[in-house]
């Protein structure tokens, strides 16, 4: 979903995951992990860190600014090749939902509709790759248009 919030357009998904919420919390937090689902190149857990994202010829990077195992991580996010125009900040909650995980992931800082849709669609579609490996399954290969 894409809202308008006070001139600023925001990407928030939710998806639900069957596996325990530490599991999925090192699957969006632990390098190896991460690069079951998501093009990751490096990320380094902790505040401060840095990481980089990298598929083809699109690179984004940026810091980690909130770290809080096993409940969020959040990090900025602008592309080295295109910059976005504005500091957004990709943060992923995860909350215990029965014997799964409620994961939400919010994008924010977007000051263009279309960019906002775009990363949207993105999101949309490595939250899907997030839930095929958390449940044990094989997302494939990453045929995410770029």
């Amino acid at each position: 979903m894409i809202k308008n919030d006070t001139q600023q357009f925001v990407v928030d998904q939710t998806v639900r995951v069957e596996a325990p919420q530490e599991a999925v919390f090192e699957l969006v937090s632990d390098p190896k992990q991460m690069k079951r689902w998501q093009p990751i190149h490096f990320f380094e857990a902790r505040l401060g860190g840095k990481y980089k994202f990298a598929k083809g010829e699109w690179s984004a990077v940026g810091e980690i600014v909130e770290f809080d195992p096993p409940r969020s991580v959040a990090y900025t996010w602008d592309w080295e090749n295109k910059p976005i125009g504005a500091r957004t900040v990709v943060k992923i909650e995860l909350t215990k939902d029965g014997t799964g995980t409620l994961v939400r992931l919010t994008h924010t800082g977007f000051v263009d509709a279309e960019w906002a849709q775009d990363h949207g669609k993105g999101w949309g579609y490595y939250l899907g790759r997030l839930k095929t490996v958390a449940e044990g399954g094989d997302p494939g290969p990453d045929s995410a248009p770029m």
